[in-house]
């Protein structure tokens, strides 16, 4: 099966449904170019839905990644007004589905398993930091991601963090009006005095998704977003196997 992405052909999408809480949770997959096996990047959405995701994925096929798209919403019907059951009500049920696609990648012909990455935006950020904090993948991302909220505070994500974790990258903007800095810092060194693997980065004139031309907080800053993904690449290329 084959889709069309911004113009660039991907050679194949897999689709998964999810009637039965047996299957893994809803996802698709995106593969370059040629029969690999190439390098597998779990990409994981914003609390606006699995739709945000979709725009972020060209950029990393291009790079030669097979990209993992899993909607970690949909089984429990979380939406964006209650994001907060993603870390609390549904915290443990989405370790396992997260897990559970790692083991589908792993098993998957044209991904290399012992190359296996998570790159997460907002939401999604706290998910990247899970994965690779619990050793689940080689190296995590969290770009603006989920460090705090509301009502909760029960620890998490920095909590996942041990002294053995796997690398994980925090990448943060200074002028945050959602995950606001002067609330972030205290977690992200929390993390950084846990794990010698946990590097973080601000950058000074970013707010909230810098990186999404249609969205309405903070703004779209293209500076910082080639600055975020080249980044990220070079993180992901450092812990390769």
């Amino acid at each position: 099966m084959k889709r069309f992405i911004c113009g660039l052909l991907v050679s194949w999408v897999f689709l998964v449904g999810n009637s039965a809480n047996s299957e893994p949770i809803f996802h698709e997959v995106y593969y370059p170019a040629g029969d690999g096996p190439f390098p597998g990047l779990v990409m994981l959405h914003t609390s606006g839905g699995y739709k945000t995701i979709l725009p972020r994925v060209e950029t990393y096929v291009n790079k030669g990644y097979a990209v993992y798209t899993p909607d970690f919403f949909r089984r429990h019907k979380i939406t964006s007004k209650s994001r907060f059951e993603t870390w609390t009500t549904y915290r443990k049920p989405i370790e396992k589905e997260l897990v559970e696609i790692l083991s589908l990648m792993q098993k998957d012909p044209k991904v290399d398993p012992k190359n296996l990455f998570a790159v997460g935006y907002s939401n999604g950020g706290y998910w990247a930091t899970f994965l690779a904090a619990q050793g689940h993948v080689n190296a995590g991302v969290s770009t603006f991601g989920v460090w705090s909220w509301p009502k909760t505070f029960n620890g998490y994500p920095a909590k996942y963090l041990r002294k053995d974790s796997n690398p994980v990258l925090a990448l943060h903007g200074k002028k945050e009006t959602v995950q606001r800095f002067k609330n972030v810092v205290p977690q992200i060194n929390k993390a950084s005095s846990i794990s010698p693997k946990f590097k973080y980065h601000y950058f000074d004139n970013a707010g909230h998704s810098w990186d999404c031309r249609a969205c309405k907080k903070d703004g779209f800053n293209s500076e910082v977003t080639a600055q975020a993904v080249k980044m990220t690449l070079d993180f992901f290329k450092t812990h390769r196997k």
